[in-house]
């Protein structure tokens, strides 16, 4: 059975006017086959997914987020002055609140995320990676 996640991605490429997902996926840059996926899939996607879901329809990653299942909201409204609001959350704090959320998940361990050039490893200290030439892979250094 799809996801709340899929039908959200349904839903957007029927707001945008497209016909199918194929034309869609055209449209966007993706593989009609990844898009496919997505419109079908089943249990919540990964942070990587999301976040690139959220860049190509240009939505707001806390839709995305509910849509997928890991927030409701209510987590999404604004709050008292004296707790945080997701608004307020920096990219690498989403992304923690995911990972402890999906901790038990049977889908694997948790995903490490590269945020403003430092990766963030669950259970390891931060990594920077630095670049030499535009478009090579970065290499690993200690901070």
């Amino acid at each position: 059975m799809p996801s709340g996640f899929a039908a959200w991605v349904r839903d957007q490429i029927a707001a945008r006017g497209y016909q199918s997902p194929e034309e869609a996926a055209r449209a966007l840059g993706v593989y009609p086959s990844q898009m496919l996926q997505w419109t079908r899939i089943s249990r919540s996607p990964t942070p990587q997914v999301l976040w690139r879901v959220a860049a190509l329809f240009d939505a707001p990653v806390q839709e995305v987020l509910i849509a997928a299942g890991f927030m409701t909201e209510e987590e999404n409204r604004p709050l008292s002055p004296t707790r945080m609001s997701l608004q307020q959350l920096s990219n690498k704090q989403i992304l923690d609140e995911i990972r402890r959320r999906t901790s038990g998940d049977v889908g694997g361990p948790p995903i490490p995320v590269c945020v403003e050039g430092v990766l963030h490893a669950p259970g390891s200290l931060p990594t920077a990676f630095v670049s030499n030439a535009v478009g090579r892979p970065c290499a690993a250094t200690s901070p």
